[in-house]
C-alpha cells in the first residue's frame, strides 16, 4: 500500500517536479511515522517540510499535494464502498444518509478545488486588502499561489485517472491487510464488509487527535464491525491487532529512514 501511495504522490507532484517514486518513499514513511509520534496529524506538515527541504521544492505546493492525497483517499474508499454496497446487508437509513453526505462532501471539495485552480488569478484581490503592509500581502498571495500549484494535477485529464487508479490500489491493499489480520482473533468478514469497516474508520479518524489516531481508530473500527454483529470485545481485539501492526511497521521503517537521512528528534520538534 505504501508503494502505491508513493507512486500516486509522484503523479500528484508532477506540476511541481518530476520524481521517481523511490525518491518519495522515505519522506512518505517518515511523515506517517511522525503521525504516530506526534498528535494532530503533524506528520502531514513534516512530510511536506522534508520533501521540500530535500528536493528544493515549494513546501506549500508539497503540502497541497498531501491535502489532495487525503481528499483522494476519501474518494477512493467511497468508490470501493459503492462497488461493495450490493454485497452488504441492508443498513439503517442514517447510515445511508451518512454515506450520501460523505459523497456530496468529497465531490464538493473537488469542485471547490477545481474552481480555485481555474480562477486562481482572483487571489490577487487580496493585494487590495487595507491595513496590511504591501510586502506582507505580496508574500501571502505568493504562498497561496504556490499552494494552488499542488492541486493542478486535477485538471490533467490524462494523469488524474491514473491518480484515481493508484488510490484504488492503495485501498484494495489496505482492505486485504485488514481482512487477513482480523482472522487472528477469529473474525471472518467478507472483503466488502471490510471496505465498509474501513469507511467508518476513515470517518472516525478524520478529526486530528492523539498520535497515530490511537483511541479514535479503535472506536470507529469497533462501530464499523458491530454492524456485522461482531461482539464488541472481539471487534476491539481485531482493531487493536490491525492498528498495532500498522503502527509498528510504520514507526520501525520510519526510524530507519530518520537515521539514514540524518534527521534528529530535535529537528522534528523544531518543525513541530
Amino acid at each position: 500500500a505504501f508503494i502505491f501511495r508513493s507512486v500516486r504522490w509522484r503523479f500528484l507532484l508532477l506540476p511541481v517536479k518530476n520524481f521517481h517514486w523511490k525518491q518519495l518513499f522515505p519522506s512518505l514513511i517518515m511523515g506517517f511515522a511522525a503521525n504516530c509520534i506526534f498528535p494532530m496529524r503533524f506528520g502531514e506538515f513534516f512530510r511536506a517540510y522534508i520533501v521540500g527541504k530535500k528536493h528544493n521544492i515549494s513546501k506549500s505546493a508539497s503540502f497541497a499535494t498531501i491535502v489532495l492525497e487525503r481528499i483522494m483517499d476519501g474518494v477512493g474508499i467511497l468508490i470501493l464502498l459503492g462497488l461493495a454496497v450490493p454485497f452488504l446487508p441492508v443498513f439503517p437509513s442514517w447510515v445511508k444518509r451518512a454515506i450520501f453526505i460523505a459523497i456530496i462532501l468529497f465531490i464538493g471539495i473537488l469542485v471547490a478545488v477545481s474552481i480555485l485552480i481555474i480562477k486562481k488569478h482572483f487571489i490577487d484581490i487580496l493585494k487590495k486588502v487595507p491595513f496590511i503592509r504591501y510586502e506582507l500581502k505580496e508574500q501571502i498571495v505568493h504562498k497561496i499561489k504556490k499552494f494552488i500549484i499542488g492541486f493542478e494535477i486535477i485538471k490533467d485529464i490524462k494523469i488524474f485517472p491514473i491518480v484515481i487508479f493508484f488510490t484504488l490500489c492503495v485501498w484494495v491493499c489496505e482492505t486485504f491487510s485488514i481482512y487477513f489480520l482480523i482472522k487472528i482473533v477469529g473474525v471472518n468478514l467478507s472483503f466488502f464488509a471490510i471496505v465498509f469497516v474501513l469507511f467508518v474508520t476513515i470517518i472516525g479518524v478524520m478529526i486530528p487527535a492523539a498520535p497515530g489516531s490511537i483511541g479514535t481508530f479503535e472506536a470507529a473500527f469497533v462501530v464499523g464491525m458491530m454492524f456485522f454483529k461482531v461482539p464488541k470485545e472481539t471487534a476491539f481485539a481485531a482493531a487493536l491487532i490491525s492498528h498495532s501492526v500498522g503502527i509498528f511497521y510504520v514507526i520501525s521503517l520510519g526510524f530507519y529512514f530518520f537515521l539514514k537521512e540524518g534527521i534528529s528528534y530535535k529537528e522534528i520538534s523544531q518543525v513541530n
